[in-house]
């Protein structure tokens, strides 16, 4: 006796699985998109009964290629569909051919194509921020995002801005400037910094389908007036000969004030464990901050550093004024001495002498050795 099973069918791009008694599916797919129709045989015991599955439409069977691929995973088999087009709609069947005795029916599904149906855009959200500070604007379309291979861009007031990584104008003549991103769940951020009365206005958040459709989210943002006080400032002169530097920000104060978060800059730019490795380090301690500069240099270390910290309706900073002197000991040394003779292991060396006032104290030498190779032709 030969035994007759249905085919279960799933359409893996819509996350459907079918009833194991289905034999035939109706499914759309939005232009542009890729199409995955996937057909399953619940009760053939070995999946490698089924020799192989012939996919066909129009009475033509489908080859893999360009615009179809094929896979298989146990006893579901798929036909992947590449950029679907109005010319794919239509009814495709899946034939299987097995190495038993066992009969197994043919799926069917029915694929309609057209324009992607869009949910209805979210009410405009308004957005309150002080002059001054900072603020985020994000929307959560991964789902869609990933499904469709939407296209996300943000608009300032109709104008679309380019994506940036750094901090970067809003607009000529504001001091706003911005930041995009994507965060680990997908979702989509507009970080606004330094805002300003003129970085007021509509923001939108954008998604383009492949049929050229647009998903908005809109945030009216409004930027109240409100000046914090003014920066704590203390000057900093160091010379290159101390290598290293630290400032030190003590937050403990403001402890009850609502700190939402706290930042490093230096000249404007935010600063952070990768803007220089090895030679500026964050560190922290409870509310004690502090950043440490190594191997001090005057052209890429003097500047202003800010210690900011974020209240709920204004940034409160320490300034550092940092001026780092070039080094002085050409000035306060000696020349250096002839080389000596080389030694059994190779190696030369020369000697200078502190002659300044106070080299003990400023330097912590008095005396200072330069070894080298005797091959390095110094």
């Amino acid at each position: 006796m030969r035994t007759f099973f249905l085919a279960s069918l799933a359409v893996v791009a819509a996350l459907l699985v079918l009833p194991s008694d289905a034999q035939s599916q109706s499914r759309f797919f939005p232009l542009g998109t890729d199409a995955t129709l996937e057909c399953t045989w619940d009760d053939v015991e070995n999946p490698d009964d089924i020799k192989l599955v012939k996919w066909t439409y129009k009475g033509k069977r489908l080859r893999e290629g360009k615009r179809y691929e094929y896979s298989r995973e146990g006893n579901s088999h798929r036909l992947l569909i590449k950029n679907v087009q109005k010319k794919d709609k239509g009814t495709y069947f899946c034939s299987p051919k097995v190495n038993t005795d066992q009969e197994l029916a043919d799926g069917q599904f029915v694929v309609s194509v057209g324009k992607a149906k869009l949910p209805n855009a979210p009410d405009p959200r308004e957005i309150n921020l002080s002059e001054g500070g900072t603020g985020s604007l994000n929307c959560n379309y991964a789902e869609a995002k990933e499904r469709y291979g939407l296209k996300q861009y943000w608009t300032y007031n109709g104008e679309k801005i380019r994506d940036s990584e750094s901090a970067t104008p809003v607009h000529e003549g504001s001091e706003t400037q911005y930041r995009t991103y994507s965060d680990d769940q997908g979702r989509d951020w507009l970080a606004l910094s330094n805002v300003d009365v003129d970085g007021a206005g509509t923001y939108m958040c954008n998604y383009k389908y492949p049929d050229k459709q647009i998903f908005s989210m809109q945030f009216d943002v409004n930027v109240a007036e409100l000046r914090g006080p003014a920066d704590v400032v203390r000057n900093v002169t160091v010379n290159e000969d101390r290598y290293t530097q630290s400032l030190s920000c003590d937050l403990s104060g403001l402890a009850d004030a609502g700190i939402s978060s706290y930042r490093w800059e230096k000249d404007g730019e935010v600063v952070s464990n990768e803007t220089d490795p090895g030679r500026i380090t964050l560190l922290e301690d409870g509310m004690q901050k502090t950043l440490e500069i190594d191997d001090l240099n005057s052209e890429d270390h003097s500047g202003v550093y800010r210690c900011i910290a974020e209240l709920p309706y204004y940034p409160v900073a320490l300034r550092f004024n940092v001026v780092v002197e070039p080094s002085q000991k050409e000035r306060d040394f000696a020349p250096w001495s002839q080389w000596s003779s080389c030694d059994r292991q190779g190696k030369k060396y020369r000697f200078r002498t502190c002659v300044a006032d106070g080299c003990s104290d400023y330097y912590g030498f008095v005396y200072e050795v330069e070894t080298a190779m005797c091959n390095e032709g110094m």
